[in-house]
């Protein structure tokens, strides 16, 4: 069961008996993103699962294709027309006799799409203003100085969700921020595959929480409510914990969250010698 924003800010805050002290209550809600996002890093919640349509073939394929910057994880590589699953393997990992259609993603070593410096928004805004950004990336992903979010723009200056943080004025942005992945599919011959295209299920970054009523879409908040708590004690509270304090409880939540969200598995189908699924349409024996 989820528990708002709110709520998991005032129980911490009541535990340490800080609750009037707001620098303490804006430590606190940074906790609960902190962590909210470190769970949605490790587990595909289902509420965050996407799927994205690359073209290989783009005018635009240069050593791989951009993949979402609010990707969390990829959970399978698809063939658009022939319906065939892509292997993840690093090439490291291939042995010559055992090629296949396999893809693997990576980080450029370019940096961001635009850098900027001059972003100014408020509490709701889907716009920002910037003196200095004068070319339209709509499509692409930009974050806003050190907060969490990452936001579609779907104009030069205009982004969705709306954006709920503090205000912020002259700060620094990015466009398709560097830690943005490209991936790159590979044929049996070890060429790449640049005349298809393909679908990638993935799972996203959530966006964060900043008002009170705001709930973790989470199919259960223990973990998250456990991470903050402990953070709390620590860094407000100055507990000296030891290192056993919370962990358990706490990778006890997490498996339940994984239970609740495992990552999807193929259906099996028997196979015959020559790895292809065994026909009951035809004679079974002429089909082996």
């Amino acid at each position: 069961m989820s528990t708002s924003r709110g709520d998991i800010v005032a129980s911490t805050l009541r535990a340490l008996r800080r609750t009037l002290n707001d620098d303490d209550r804006a430590m606190v809600e940074g906790f609960v993103n902190k962590f909210y996002f470190s769970i949605c890093r490790e587990i595909p919640i289902k509420a965050f699962r996407r799927r994205a349509e690359i073209d290989l073939s783009s005018e635009d394929y240069d050593e791989g294709m951009w993949l979402p910057s609010n990707m969390a994880g990829v959970l399978r590589v698809n063939d658009q027309d022939d319906g065939f699953d892509y292997i993840e393997r690093d090439r490291a990992t291939v042995e010559s006799e055992d090629s296949s259609y396999r893809y693997y993603s990576y980080v450029p070593s370019g940096g961001p799409a635009y850098y900027g410096d001059d972003a100014t928004l408020g509490q709701g805004d889907t716009t920002f203003l910037s003196s200095d950004l004068l070319v339209d990336y709509t499509g692409e992903y930009i974050k806003f100085g050190n907060e969490p979010g990452l936001y579609l723009l779907s104009a030069i200056k205009t982004f969705s969700p709306a954006y709920y943080g503090p205000s912020l004025d002259n700060v620094e942005f990015v466009v398709r921020p560097a830690s943005t992945e490209k991936v790159v599919c590979v044929d049996a011959s070890e060429d790449e595959v640049t005349d298809r295209e393909i679908y990638v299920d993935y799972w996203e970054l959530p966006t964060p929480l900043y008002r009170d009523i705001d709930v973790p879409l989470l199919p259960s908040t223990r973990a998250l409510e456990l991470m903050v708590m402990k953070e709390a004690l620590s860094i407000i509270g100055k507990r000296q914990l030891s290192s056993s304090s919370y962990d358990r409880d706490i990778e006890s939540a997490m498996q339940g969250l994984r239970k609740l969200s495992p990552y999807p598995a193929p259906t099996v189908r028997a196979k015959d010698v020559v790895n292809k699924p065994f026909s009951f349409a035809n004679n079974i024996f002429t089909d082996r």
